[in-house]
């Protein structure tokens, strides 16, 4: 597609999503209050779980603001949405309140509202476009005890953290409510070195009903319900933010119901409370004993007159454990839930009975006995008896010391703290030389960061996953904030590589708002474009002061201007001006880059070798054969095992993207004339991404090349290459590729085309280069097959000594 179709194809799309999408509009709104507007003294700003509802927390501290007349002239404003105006507008004035704003997400005077508000009040998260300015105070009280693991912990989804997290960084105040909450938060959101504000050790504002006894006694008697057992049923959600699975949750509720309805007693009343993706599809006509929970009232204050509490794995046990009363578990689905689901206590360990049938479910509510949990409310509601609503608005507003406040300073270890940008962690050299330098770096001396994009890496979490234990990460979720005129700067920028004083100005305030945007005004001494391509990220490290900037160079960047889509040359070369230090791989890419930058100091080009994760190859190698769940072959893993298992093949193999650069067409060229003379060969090709898998699939099959084995996205393709005679690199040009090395460990024979950077380093013994052609490769395999290669042993961990000294000596 020429260079104007795409432009024209950008503008058309993001037009779009600027017309249809209110979210995406709303970074320009936000943008425009954030630069141009002042902070109002005298507005507050409430939002609950995201504006889906006004409950909870955050409800209990408007509460007690609106209730103090010495805060009467402040202007309260609370979020809510298109769909629940309504509702919201008619709970707060069946409380009796009158003081208050609404402003639906993503409208203009939202956007003004977050962007003006001295004080912000949150239970969850604000939009991924929200920047916090430094003259507001933001609280957040977060919205539970957790039991299913979050943050990095989250076994399906790690790279899903970055909005909660960059609120986390952002706010002045965090309330936690247990020791226990308090340390998974810091761990699982990496908050140690990076959270400036203070942690709130106190009770949650909305667990203090629970000890409003008159409260709870009038409330039984205006709802007719004293003579009742009141049965609260609070089930978790079992979707994801991608799967919102509502039909198929819908249909086991409806059934479920169905049965208890039938054997509930007359004095029973069983009240249902789902989530609020369920909440609104379903239909209570035809019960006889189960109702919703009552909208008009805050769902705290409903549940605080339950005589027991039937949940699954909701955290709603931990804060309704206050009462003492009756908790039990309907787990009906325990096994398929934690398959995908990790949890911080193991399930049996909770001190209340399960069920897993209707059946057992109402043996459990009937029994007259409650068991007794001292030792669990003691260790996770040890404060909620206390006004913590009250504590919070005296601390905030009158300068009261009532909370139990301790500075996130005092958690930093003093090292400093390096940032890593990681790209995509697709399945390719970058990210294996990226996962053996972390897992040899010295965590005693650093703290280091790596940063990708969250969307990007959707497909490659178990890498995030292997990250080492201490390796912390930031994810980057969400738009930058920007104008219509940085909008129309980065168009002619990116799109024409227009560089004029006017336009780089535009281009530099962009990102760095954007890194006020991502770090929160957190400073790192080191950022490290490791990548190497990524535009936007060069920009954004370009606007980090005071912090020492390196960007790596892993090939013949002229040449990879025609294959990476997000290889910007104006932005490369800006970075290889501006940034510290310039990383080159291999010592001849030092005059390549002096080269391409006429003018670079030399000196500011320091060679760092890329490290080999030696232990992990061994142990992968030692693994079966097994497919991912996304690989893709022309071969079965039954067929591939016979071909490896059987001694008489020799066997070829090749582990690089299946692009045009790496050579695969001519490889095979090549072996299709070899295998007609040693049909007793074959050659295995495994790549990751690459378009061109799909064209030499076809190419094999047409030319019925049954002993030519290609394999698309394997996270261990180190079985197949231990069971190799040759390894073989058909590249038109490379940096250094990792695949070399990691063969060398294997104890591999490599052959390559005489190309510049395999022939720097395979030319000291280790390897046998060939005539970068066709021709030349079908020589080497003649060579290899005949034994005739005389190489010497690749000394690995002396290898590995040297890069990470390499490595360090270029840290500030």
């Amino acid at each position: 597609m020429s260079s104007i179709k795409k432009t024209w194809k950008a503008i058309r799309r993001n037009f779009r999503s600027f017309r249809k999408n209110r979210a995406y509009r709303a970074r320009f709104h936000f943008t425009r209050y954030y630069e141009k507007e002042p902070i109002d003294e005298k507005t507050i700003f409430f939002e609950s779980y995201s504006a889906n509802n006004f409950s909870g927390n955050v409800f209990y501290i408007y509460k007690a603001i609106a209730d103090d007349p010495r805060l009467k002239e402040y202007r309260k404003v609370i979020a809510c949405n298109r769909k629940n105006h309504a509702e919201v507008q008619s709970f707060l004035e069946f409380h009796g309140f009158t003081d208050f704003e609404l402003v639906e997400v993503h409208s203009h005077e939202y956007c003004r509202a977050i962007a003006t508000a001295k004080y912000l009040f949150n239970n969850s998260t604000l939009p991924v476009y929200f920047i916090k300015r430094p003259e507001q105070v933001f609280f957040n009280t977060w919205h539970g005890t957790p039991l299913k693991t979050l943050g990095r912990s989250i076994i399906s989804a790690p790279n899903e953290i970055g909005n909660t997290q960059r609120n986390f960084f952002m706010a002045d105040y965090l309330l936690y409510p247990n020791e226990f909450t308090f340390e998974h938060m810091r761990e699982d959101y990496m908050l140690n070195e990076l959270f400036p504000g203070k942690y709130a050790l106190n009770g949650y504002p909305r667990n203090y009903v629970f000890y409003q006894t008159s409260q709870q006694e009038a409330l039984r008697r205006k709802l007719e319900l004293t003579d009742k057992q009141v049965i609260a049923y609070m089930p978790t959600w079992r979707g994801t933010v991608a799967r919102k699975s509502v039909q198929e949750q819908l249909l086991a509720v409806r059934y479920f119901l169905m049965e208890i309805d039938k054997r509930l007693r007359d004095d029973q009343v069983f009240y249902v409370n789902l989530h609020n993706f369920l909440n609104t599809e379903l239909e209570f006509d035809g019960y006889r004993h189960i109702l919703p929970f009552p909208k008009e009232y805050e769902t705290y204050e409903f549940l605080s007159i339950a005589d027991c509490l039937v949940t699954d794995y909701s955290s709603v046990f931990f804060d309704f454990a206050n009462t003492e009363r009756k908790i039990v578990l309907f787990a009906y689905d325990e096994d398929e839930y934690f398959a995908t689901r990790g949890v911080y206590i193991p399930y049996e360990e909770l001190p209340f009975p399960r069920a897993d049938t209707v059946q057992k479910l109402i043996r459990e509510i009937n029994d007259p006995v409650t068991r007794p949990y001292p030792e669990f409310v003691k260790r996770f509601d040890p404060w909620d008896d206390q006004d913590t609503a009250a504590m919070i608005r005296d601390q905030i507003f009158f300068g009261s010391n009532e909370l139990h406040l301790i500075d996130g300073t005092s958690y930093r270890n003093g090292k400093r703290n390096v940032l890593i940008f990681g790209g995509s962690l697709a399945q390719n050299g970058l990210t294996t030389s990226l996962r053996g330098l972390l897992n040899h770096l010295d965590t005693e001396k650093y703290n280091f960061f790596v940063m990708f994009f969250k969307q990007r890496v959707q497909k490659y979490n178990y890498v995030i996953s292997d990250f080492p234990k201490g390796i912390s990460y930031i994810s980057i979720q969400g738009w930058k904030d920007i104008t219509i005129m940085d909008a129309f700067c980065q168009l002619l920028y990116y799109r024409f590589n227009i560089t004029s004083g006017f336009v780089m100005d535009h281009i530099d305030r962009m990102f760095q708002r954007e890194a006020k945007r991502i770090f929160a005004g957190n400073q790192f001494s080191d950022v490290i474009h490791f990548t190497g391509y990524e535009r936007n990220i060069a920009a954004l490290f370009g606007q980090m002061k005071d912090t020492h900037s390196v960007i790596y160079v892993h090939n013949d960047m002229r040449k990879e201007k025609d294959t990476r889509s997000n290889y910007h040359i104006p932005s490369i070369l800006r970075a290889y001006r501006d940034f510290d230090t310039i990383v080159a791989i291999r010592e001849s890419m030092v005059p390549e880059i002096m080269d391409l930058v006429p003018g670079i100091p030399q000196d500011k080009i320091k060679v760092v070798h890329n490290v080999n994760n030696i232990e992990r190859i061994l142990e992968n190698a030692a693994l079966p054969l097994a497919f991912d769940e996304n690989t893709e072959s022309t071969h079965t893993v039954e067929e591939i095992r016979e071909i490896l298992d059987d001694a008489s093949v020799f066997k070829f193999i090749d582990v690089a993207r299946y692009s045009p650069e790496k050579g695969l067409k001519r490889l095979i060229l090549a072996f299709e004339d070899f295998s007609r003379n040693h049909p007793d060969s074959a050659l295995f090709v495994i790549g990751g991404h690459g378009g061109e898998y799909r064209e030499l699939c076809e190419y094999c099959q047409e030319h019925a090349l049954k002993n030519v084995v290609l394999i698309q996205s394997l996270s261990n393709p180190f079985p197949i290459l231990a069971k190799c005679d040759c390894f073989i690199l058909s590249s038109f040009y490379e940096g250094l590729p990792m695949s070399i090395m990691e063969a060398l460990i294997l104890d591999k024979p490599v052959v390559s085309t005489n190309i510049t950077g395999p022939r720097e380093f395979l030319e000291q013994g280790y390897g046998e280069l060939v005539e970068d052609s066709q021709q030349g490769l079908y020589d080497g395999m003649v060579k290899a097959y005949d034994h005739e290669l005389d190489l010497k042993p690749f000394e690995a961990r002396a290898f590995n000594e040297q890069a990470l000294q390499e490595f360090y000596q270029i840290l500030k």
